[in-house]
This record gives C-alpha cells, structure tokens and sequence, in this order.
C-alpha cells in the first residue's frame, strides 16, 4: 500500500498483524464477497463465502483506503460490518468490545461500548422491540 519499504526495517517481515507494532496494523480486513462487493470486516472471515481478500489486519483509515482504490477499479460498492447504536445513535465497531470481557455478551450488537454501561430504558426497549429480551 505504502508502495516503500517497511516502516519496521528488516524484522518487518516477522512482525504480526495482531502485535500492532507497524502503523498500519489493526483490526480490520478487505474482502471481496461473491455479490461483488467489498466488505470491510473487523469480524473476521465474512459468512458469505469471499472471492478475494485485499487486506487483512489493518488499520480502519488503511483498509477504507485500500477498499476506495478497489471500488474505483472494479466498480463495486463499500459494505462494512460496523453498527449504529440503538441507543445514541453513534457507529461502532463490534472489535470496540474485544478489551473488554465478553465479545459475544449480550447487548454488544445494539449498544455501543459506552451506552451499553446505561442499561435499557424505555424509549430504548421500544425501538429495540422483540430484541429487547437479547439485550438485557
């Protein structure tokens, strides 16, 4: 992407994603979906079976940066895999919850990291329906 040598030198090479130690490592991959449209995922592998990945491990900023080029070159749309909060209407991804204990507790879906502290009030459990009762 960066079209230059490795910010990391010569250990570049043996240096993980997962470790962050580059600038440009992350949460998030790029990946091509067989409807032909891109996904930016902090989930991992897709469910929809991908064509190709474009990146994997990288920062938000890289992997929008990589998808924008690829739309522009396959003439395809941008999908992600970030949510709204039900609650203060705010996006965030589900990789936000990943310091914290619990990916899949409940709630992590429809409240971001910061609403989801509050509980569910009453305007809330009405938007949020049937789903209230997975939200506890």
């Amino acid at each position: 992407m960066t079209e230059e040598k490795c910010f990391l030198g010569l250990r570049g090479a043996k240096a993980k994603n997962v470790e962050g130690e580059c600038d440009l490592h992350g949460k998030f991959d790029v990946w091509l979906t067989q409807g032909n449209n891109l996904l930016i995922t902090d989930l991992g592998f897709p469910t929809d079976e991908p064509k190709q990945c474009f990146a994997l491990g990288v920062k938000e900023t890289v992997a929008r940066e990589i998808a924008s080029k690829k739309t522009e070159q396959l003439g395809t749309r941008i999908f992600t895999t970030e949510r709204r909060c039900v609650r203060c209407g705010g996006q965030f991804w589900m990789s936000q919850y990943r310091d914290k204990a619990g990916l899949l507790e409940t709630g992590h879906a429809n409240f971001c990291p910061t609403c989801r502290e509050f509980g569910i009030d009453e305007e809330t459990e009405k938007r949020l329906g049937a789903q209230k009762y997975w939200c506890g």
